[in-house]
């Protein structure tokens, strides 16, 4: 199967021909790091090198910490959030 793209991985965008930090993927749509914050299809994006889950948090974390109406920064918190709440749970369980 293809692995799922995600926050920090390396991907080829296809019309730019350019490599991309991936932001975030959500409902098909993938938003790259850097500026201006765009939005493009994901089909139009090969994964090139997959994020370390360390390299993942590390991103989350400087996303979260950006100020303003940045969808980027909104996703990185809520996915904070999510992976904080999963590793109380997780601590729980064992």
């Amino acid at each position: 199967g293809r692995a799922m793209i995600d926050t920090g991985d390396r991907v080829f965008h296809r019309p730019s021909r350019e490599t991309w930090i991936v932001a975030y993927v959500r409902d098909g749509r993938l938003c790259a790091c850097g500026w201006p914050e765009s939005l493009v299809p994901l089909a139009d994006c090969l994964l090139v090198d997959k994020a370390t889950r360390a390299d993942r948090l590390s991103l989350l974390g400087s996303m979260a910490a950006g100020h303003g109406a940045d969808s980027r920064t909104r996703y990185a918190r809520d996915a904070l959030d999510a992976t904080q709440a999963k590793a109380t749970q997780g601590a729980r369980d064992e």
